[in-house]
């Protein structure tokens, strides 16, 4: 009962943690997600994307986005129209509420999956471990996850939702450790139908399960529900029979060729090295687009991953090959965003538990990461922080080190320490 409470205890405060940092700060990219879930409300699923007339931008994120940011909005039209009979009809009624709702509430709810979807993950890390009756150490990893400024920061600061992606590809991954292939086809159909992010762990996934022998009977299964789980979720925006040859050209024009088609989006990686001003991806390097390069290092180096793995398959060779492939993409593909290397930290923070010596390079990384984060958003503002961005010495020297940490653990994979 002890440790139940403590586990509790862990969990409320990473809660309030984040429930206290909510108003601290309001990116622009809430703008976007409060304006499609509130046109999506208002115009109806059917055609959304091909509407016209956004108050920011056009909708780019997959269509399981939108239905969250539609139920968010629903959430909120329920709590006013409640708290506005309320006040109408209840003499005790705290009255300001209704101003704070409707200027705050839809950034509080926003915000609110990605903080939940933190939580989701620290707890899967917590099962893992005591599963395999390491309770103290799943609890310590737990708190570790929950308490990193990296996560903390990404979904109460920035409100963004790469919590949530990575929620429903870790249920995948941990679904494929026990075997339970249609589990992960539904749970990674829907991390990819959320956002595209963890497309890069698909090919480590599928030979894993490949690994596993599974009958062509499973495989079917498995492919078929989530066929059906891709239509149940794609119907809403278009219910025609060419729902597949829709949602593909959405993926390949709105979703997957990103806004900005630059070496770099704000990621200190390889190409901000190589320029990190506003140069397109297209501009030829060595007679070669560099956005081929960034595609051809990055399949090279997952093949290599892949062929590694296929030779020394286990839990922590797995989650090792996730994060390396994590890393590897954020680091040499074009057009990468800063929280684009969020998906090394969940299988990264799991292994920290089943590598010694990753604690420190684990560490550094968070703060390069944060630093990263931080970059552009500013928020909270340090005016001295900064200060020292406007030197080209400080991003170079994050990229160098982010680049440093990635042949780190290429070592500990070369000296067969994993």
């Amino acid at each position: 009962m002890q440790r139940h409470n403590r586990l509790f205890i862990v969990f409320l405060l990473a809660f309030i943690l984040r429930i206290s940092l909510i108003f601290v700060a309001h990116h622009g990219d809430l703008n976007n997600n409060i304006s499609w879930g509130t046109l999506a409300v208002e115009r109806g699923l059917g055609g959304f994307y091909e509407g016209e007339d956004w108050p920011f931008s056009a909708p780019n994120q997959p269509p399981l986005t939108i239905l969250m940011l539609v139920g968010v909005r629903a959430i909120w039209q329920a709590v006013e129209t409640t708290s506005w009979w309320l006040n109408n009809n209840v003499n005790f009624f705290y009255s300001p509420f209704i101003w704070f709702w409707e200027e705050k509430g839809m950034t509080l709810l926003v915000k609110l999956p990605g903080i939940l979807a933190d939580l989701g993950i620290g707890w899967l890390i917590y099962e893992y471990f005591r599963k395999k009756n390491r309770i103290k150490l799943g609890f310590k990893l737990t708190a570790v996850w929950l308490f990193n400024p990296v996560v903390w920061y990404n979904s109460a600061v920035w409100g963004q939702t790469d919590s949530v992606v990575n929620l429903l590809g870790l249920i995948a991954v941990f679904a494929l450790l026990d075997k339970k292939l249609i589990k992960v086809g539904i749970f990674m159909t829907l991390s990819l139908l959320f956002k595209g992010s963890l497309a890069v762990f698909t090919p480590i996934l599928l030979v894993a399960a490949y690994l596993q022998k599974h009958r062509l009977k499973v495989w079917l299964k498995a492919a078929s529900y989530s066929l059906i789980a891709t239509v149940l979720v794609s119907m809403w925006f278009h219910p025609q029979i060419d729902v597949f040859f829709w949602l593909f050209n959405l993926y390949k024009q709105r979703i997957l060729s990103g806004e900005i088609g630059f070496l770099t989006a704000n990621a200190f990686n390889f190409w901000w090295l190589i320029d990190s001003g506003e140069t397109l991806d297209s501009n030829i390097f060595l007679g070669i687009p560099a956005r081929i390069w960034g595609f051809a290092i990055a399949g090279i180096g997952t093949a290599g991953i892949i062929y590694w793995l296929r030779k020394k398959f286990s839990d922590k060779t797995l989650f090792f090959s996730l994060a390396l492939v994590a890393l590897l993409t954020f680091l040499f593909m074009t057009r990468i965003h800063e929280r684009y290397l969020y998906p090394f930290f969940p299988p990264a923070t799991i292994l920290l538990g089943l590598i010694p010596g990753l604690a420190l390079p684990y560490t550094i990384l968070s703060a390069l990461h944060l630093l990263n984060l931080y970059h552009l958003f500013w928020a909270p503002s340090f005016t001295s922080l900064e200060a020292l961005y406007r030197t080209s010495w400080l991003a170079y020297a994050i990229a160098m080190l982010n680049i440093l940490i990635f042949f780190y653990l290429l070592r500990l994979l070369k000296k067969a320490r994993i």
